[in-house]
């Protein structure tokens, strides 16, 4: 429905011209193993057969929600960059597989660590030690704790670098696509967006092992804070990256094809 709309305002696109509206055999399978890693998180998720069952499946919504919206987003990117550049060379091919793959195996890992970090910082704004005794014994042991995030770190820097390393062959391939100099920019900007989005877990992967903060908890609890910095790395970005291509790019202008950036 969505590819409908876009060629009905076919004509409308002033900033980036759609090369890929026609759905491939990529997109539909990138598509169902989407769908399927959101399928296995509901299926992960037990029927609440008793009211104590159900207060803890309501407690699981935020780290559902979490997961759901880092999958989301790397679906969007991905439809962006299809419908955008339409590309479907080995290469792509390629990159895709390896990007499904880390959608599948981290998956689960994903909404591992989201449901700790909320028992952990739920527990710490409640002062709530027996709590965090029981997080710590139960769940997962302070030893094993920065572990967690230096998998889930890298393997979140692996996802963001791969979609980064697509648009970064599309930027390779501009003159093959005649992209104007706005859409060289906006690609150039996607580049920038993907590297940011994979140095944040990257750091914090460092951060747990390198045991800052004592090792064990203290570091799994500064590991996991450090994902705070999107909240303003990411918009800032996109500030600074939106005035300088209004400037560059005032709406009155045609655009010309060229590789400024």
């Amino acid at each position: 429905m969505v590819r409908q709309l876009l060629k009905k305002n076919k004509d409308k696109q002033t900033s980036f011209q759609m090369r890929g509206l026609d759905n491939t055999r990529i997109e539909a399978l990138s598509d169902g193993v989407f769908a399927l890693a959101i399928a296995l998180l509901l299926i992960s998720a037990e029927i609440p057969e008793t009211f104590t069952e159900l207060r803890l499946f309501l407690k699981n919504f935020f780290p559902f929600a979490a997961t759901i919206s880092i999958l989301t987003l790397v679906w969007y990117q991905h439809y962006i960059f299809f419908i955008r550049y339409g590309l479907k060379d080995s290469g792509i091919v390629a990159l895709n597989t390896l990007l499904l793959f880390l959608i599948l195996f981290f998956v689960y890992p994903l909404k591992f660590l989201f449901q700790v970090l909320f028992d952990l910082f739920y527990a710490l704004f409640a002062s709530d030690q027996e709590a965090i005794n029981k997080l710590f014994t139960e769940v997962i042991s302070p030893e094993e704790s920065p572990s967690l995030m230096i998998i889930y770190g890298l393997g979140a820097a692996l996802v963001f670098l791969t979609v980064g390393l697509m648009y970064l062959i599309a930027y390779k391939r501009r003159d093959s696509l005649h992209l104007t100099s706005l859409e060289v920019f906006d690609t150039r900007s996607n580049i920038y967006v993907n590297l940011l989005m994979a140095g944040i877990p990257l750091c914090s992967s460092l951060l747990a092992w390198l045991e800052v903060g004592g090792g064990n908890v203290n570091s799994f609890s500064i590991s996991g804070m450090f994902y705070g910095l999107y909240a303003i790395i990411m918009p800032g970005f996109s500030s600074l990256r939106g005035k300088k291509r209004k400037k560059l790019f005032p709406e009155d202008e045609p655009l010309k094809q060229e590789t400024t950036s």
